[in-house]
């Protein structure tokens, strides 16, 4: 009356059935792929500090480092670089000094543009790089990463050392 290959098909239909049902969640919706830094986590009630303090902070480093500022080069509303020249003789080069303002919309720096800032100190033949912001970085930055050295200040890096350069003066 039945046919055997109708019972093996009706078999693994119902097992593709049950398969389905068995594993069936919810569609993936948009992931995370990069984790803000802890202390955008924490220090999210730490007022921003104007841009003036940014700027305030890389006269500060580079008075103490003796220092000369060569050239200040806006890229955009959020980007300023500096270019220096060390006026000492045992560590001469050039340094670079990156002030970068966050926005609402843009709270984090991101990895590809502490990448921009590595091609910028190495196309002006840069020793070292200065990344200043009034926001804070996405993990991933915190990677080490290959080429010019890059000293990275978040928010709450930015005032204590205002803070603590300050003091000294």
């Amino acid at each position: 009356m039945f046919s055997i290959f109708f019972v093996v098909g009706a078999a693994v239909a119902a097992g593709m059935a049950l398969a389905v049902i068995a594993t069936r969640t919810k569609p993936p919706g948009m992931l995370e792929t990069v984790l803000p830094e802890d202390d955008y986590a924490t220090a999210t009630s730490l007022p921003r500090p104007p841009r003036e303090c940014l700027t305030r902070l890389a006269e500060l480093i580079a008075q103490k480092n003796g220092l000369e500022i060569r050239e200040r080069l806006p890229e955009s509303p959020r980007i300023t670089y500096w270019l220096l020249e060390s006026t000492n003789p045992v560590f001469s080069g050039t340094y670079v000094f990156c002030l970068l303002a966050s926005t609402d919309e843009q709270p984090l720096v991101t990895l590809s543009e502490v990448f921009e800032l590595k091609d910028f100190i190495k196309g002006c033949g840069g020793a070292k790089g200065f990344l200043l912001t009034d926001g804070y970085f996405t993990r991933d930055v915190h990677q080490p990463l290959e080429g010019p050295k890059v000293a990275l200040y978040n928010r709450r890096q930015v005032l204590e050392e205002l803070r603590k350069l300050e003091t000294e003066k």
